[in-house]
């Protein structure tokens, strides 16, 4: 049996909720669950990103610099944030109801709270898929506001953009999931010697 955090990681602003709830290693590096979270939620990896550690429900740009766990990027500005490869899951939350925040993309500003839901043991390969709902919007659409906007675009044909938002979301309906999909891509980040065949 393996300690694990049971972690639902999910993504502000959005009704119905966007969420996944994963098992995670306590001391998986936060590069490494920066790579579950893009895997779980189904991003590309394609943008900047960073932690921090809220208080209540502070927002992530509200959070002084000392709180903020992000890589060292060439062009900082302002206060210099922690840098991230030194820290561990286990060194930004530990107990559960334990928040902490991740931003993917500074520019649409995707946030993420996740909570410590509880601290549980496990024979499961680490790190794992338990639920998931609701895709995520398209990379790149404006954020939040830009994801409401492009969704109700989707829904009518005869809007002057619908082809635009129908390229935006593929072949799928927003909102759209494939949880198996998201599970394979979970399942890869496991150490190969203990993946479950």
């Amino acid at each position: 049996m393996t300690l694990a955090y049971q972690l639902r990681i999910e993504l502000r602003d959005f009704k119905p909720a966007i969420y996944r709830d994963v098992l995670v290693d306590p001391a998986t590096p936060l590069p490494k669950f920066h790579k579950l979270i893009q895997a779980a939620m189904g991003w590309e990896d394609e943008h900047m990103h960073g932690f921090a550690v809220p208080i209540k429900s502070e927002r992530y740009y509200r959070v002084q610099a000392n709180r903020r766990f992000e890589k060292p990027y060439a062009d900082n500005w302002g206060e210099p944030s922690n840098n991230e490869s030194r820290f561990k899951l286990q060194d930004v939350m530990a107990a559960p109801k334990d928040k902490l925040l991740y931003l993917y993309d500074f520019g649409d500003d995707w946030e993420h709270v996740i909570t410590l839901n509880a601290v549980v043991e496990t024979d499961t390969s680490l790190p794992h898929l338990l639920k998931a709902q609701n895709g995520c919007p398209p990379e790149d659409c404006g954020g939040p506001v830009g994801a409401e906007h492009w969704a109700s675009v989707w829904s009518d044909k005869a809007h002057a953009d619908h082809r635009v938002a129908l390229e935006m979301f593929g072949e799928h309906e927003p909102g759209w999931l494939d949880f198996e999909a998201l599970q394979k891509a979970v399942t890869k980040l496991q150490p190969k010697s203990r993946r479950v065949k």
